[in-house]
């Protein structure tokens, strides 16, 4: 057939040769069994196992701030279970009771008990009606801090705050970006 059209047409140019290929090529990846199916965003690891993170319950900077803290520490618990990288390690495993986030955590503890990674944070209410939340997120078999960062917000932007913890929590642990704030699946 190409050659019938090559002759009932004149001269094969260059240019008309390149364009001939290019629709062969076209038509032929079209109807390719590959086009079919959609490419996936992620590589598939087969038998992966979510890491162990400990997440004690945030610290209160006053009594008055122990249940956002508790809150808190809940709602990144959450985000990251359901991220499916992580798996948050059962309080009652704990050894180490954390008491003050500003020290270094008693590593050799928290490796007992298998967790790879630790959040620890802190709760205090301001003077003037706003809330700082604090957190740490230490490698625990390195003994090294991973990312640390404070919040200042009103109290009614709890939520927000800790998905946006969760989402720079993920991405250190991942180097993908988090989107817990958003609803979407990260």
């Amino acid at each position: 057939m190409f050659e019938k059209r090559v002759a009932s047409s004149g001269k094969l140019t260059r240019r008309r040769a390149v364009c001939i290929g290019a629709a062969a090529g076209v038509a032929v990846f079209a109807k390719s069994p590959a086009c079919a199916e959609p490419i996936p965003q992620h590589p598939v690891i087969e038998n992966f196992q979510p890491g162990r993170i400990a997440l004690p319950d945030f610290l209160a900077g006053s009594p008055a701030d122990a249940e956002p803290a508790r809150a808190i520490s809940q709602i990144i618990a959450a985000d990251l279970k359901r991220s499916g990288v992580v798996v948050p390690i059962d309080h009652a495993m704990f050894i180490e009771k954390i008491v003050n986030i500003d020290a270094s955590p008693q590593f050799a503890d928290w490796r007992a008990i298998k967790a790879e990674e630790l959040v620890t944070g802190r709760v205090t209410s301001q003077a003037d009606a706003r809330i700082k939340v604090e957190f740490r997120l230490w490698d625990v078999f390195r003994g090294a801090q991973l990312a640390g960062q404070q919040y200042l917000s009103t109290p009614d932007d709890l939520r927000r705050m800790a998905h946006m913890i969760s989402d720079v929590i993920y991405e250190r642990l991942t180097g993908r970006k988090g989107n817990f704030g958003s609803g979407a699946p990260p």
